[in-house]
């Protein structure tokens, strides 16, 4: 998350314009991935504060998100062919959600409903705009809603926070 925020921050300086929003997230943040997983099969990383099976993935949920997103309307992948790893290891190079699952099959064994509960269960959606929607509405409660994950974000002039009351309970919540 920390990678992804400052790619923001570079966005709201003038690095970046509009335009470059496919390059930094399809080629500098596919960069990232691909060196933050090869640390974590050189050094054996374990995430911090794993949910296991029941989570998206140890590691990381933005490109999860942003992968769906890359594969909406595509013509001849389907969400249910994702855990195939024929399927993810074929198109890993070419589709960020498939490079995920490609690696979730480097680093874990079994079969993939037992040790990515989570995902197998996305792969009985029917298309990938709703798995987007839904995964989107997953980051937000799973990841930016959770004190323990934000409480180490420097918030300011570039990222600022601003408390928001949650209509449903009227309990003060963070807005971005």
């Amino acid at each position: 998350m920390a990678f992804a925020m400052f790619l923001c921050c570079l966005f709201k300086i003038g690095a970046f314009v509009e335009e470059d929003v496919l390059a930094v997230a399809l080629r500098i943040f596919n960069r990232y991935l691909e060196l933050v997983r090869k640390l974590q099969l050189t050094y054996r990383m374990e995430p911090a504060g794993s949910h296991g099976a029941w989570s998206l993935d140890d590691f990381q949920f933005l490109p999860f998100v942003w992968g769906s997103s890359q594969l909406t309307d595509h013509p001849r992948l389907f969400p249910k062919s994702f855990p195939d790893e024929d399927i993810a290891a074929t198109y890993s190079k070419d589709y960020m959600f498939l490079a995920c699952i490609h690696f979730i099959h480097k680093v874990k064994t079994g079969p993939f409903a037992e040790h990515s509960n989570q995902l197998w269960n996305i792969s009985g959606v029917p298309f990938w705009s709703k798995v987007n929607s839904g995964l989107l509405k997953m980051y937000k409660v799973e990841v930016l809603s959770k004190f323990p994950v934000i409480q180490h974000t420097l918030f300011g002039s570039l990222l600022p926070i601003k408390p928001a009351s949650n209509p449903v309970t009227s309990d003060p919540v963070v807005s971005f």
